[in-house]
């Protein structure tokens, strides 16, 4: 049974010893040129600019989520239970007070 390594190696076809071309081959026929290399270039830059809008779309992605947090929050406290110390007229007055506050604000959201 052969050796991993002598399969490989058997598989492997080895490097010719000249570095030129086969007959009948152009160096131009063999390289992709200025045309290739504006091609890759401008895949780069895409691919960069790209990147670049896809973390400025997520950052924002996740200001608006914890902004909504803040908000729901804030709008259970509002018309959640009172807080300690005060009785239930001032919690009352205390709690139209904020709801009118964030019904303002959503009408200058809107």
């Amino acid at each position: 049974m052969p050796t991993l390594l002598s399969v490989l190696n058997a598989a492997t076809p080895a490097p010719s010893p000249e570095n030129t071309l086969r007959p009948g081959l152009d160096p131009s026929q063999v390289s992709p040129g200025l045309v290739g290399f504006l091609m890759t270039f401008v895949l780069a830059v895409a691919v960069v600019l790209l990147v670049i809008d896809f973390n400025r779309r997520n950052r924002r992605l996740r200001y608006r989520a914890e902004y909504a947090e803040r908000r729901a929050a804030e709008e259970r406290a509002a018309t959640g239970a009172l807080p300690e110390g005060t009785t239930s007229a001032e919690g009352r007055t205390a709690g139209n007070d904020a709801a009118r506050r964030t019904g303002a604000e959503s009408d200058v959201e809107r």
